[in-house]
């Protein structure tokens, strides 16, 4: 592949904009699946006695009967709300990349059809050809 010069710092940004949303992506996408699977484990027949043996903690009953939600007892979840998305994205927190599992996919999905545009229009990688026209073809397609 000859590129016709050095990077410019356009090419530059994107690549370190494009790589690590790339790889927040597909982070997400384990996730996801980690998620799944563990799921699809819990609701086998297998671990049906392993489920029943669970006890709710007393504090948290409390907390389920005073109408409110269970609390994350994790010290990433309380500060979560206070970071920037940025923050997050870039710190690989597990609930922001599967709350935006598929914005980064998108972003991810533009950005690898970007980078197959300039490989086929600044590059050689392909190669060249000779155009054909073919007007009597164009007006019966």
């Amino acid at each position: 592949m000859v590129i016709s010069g050095p990077l410019t710092p356009a090419q530059v940004s994107f690549l370190l904009g494009i790589i690590p949303v790339c790889v927040a992506w597909l982070y997400s996408e384990f996730l996801e699946y980690k998620k799944t699977a563990a799921s699809l484990k819990t609701d086998s027949d297998i671990n049906l006695v392993e489920l029943g043996n669970d006890t709710v903690k007393e504090d948290d009953r409390a907390v389920l009967l005073e109408g409110g939600g269970l609390q994350s007892a994790s010290p990433r979840s309380h500060g979560s709300f206070i970071a920037s998305p940025v923050v997050r994205l870039f710190t690989m927190e597990e609930s922001f990349l599967l709350e935006n599992r598929l914005t980064l996919r998108a972003i991810s999905e533009f950005g690898i059809i970007l980078f197959y545009f300039y490989l086929c229009d600044r590059t050689n990688f392909f190669g060249d050809s000779k155009k054909v026209l073919a007007s009597l073809l164009f007006f019966l397609c």
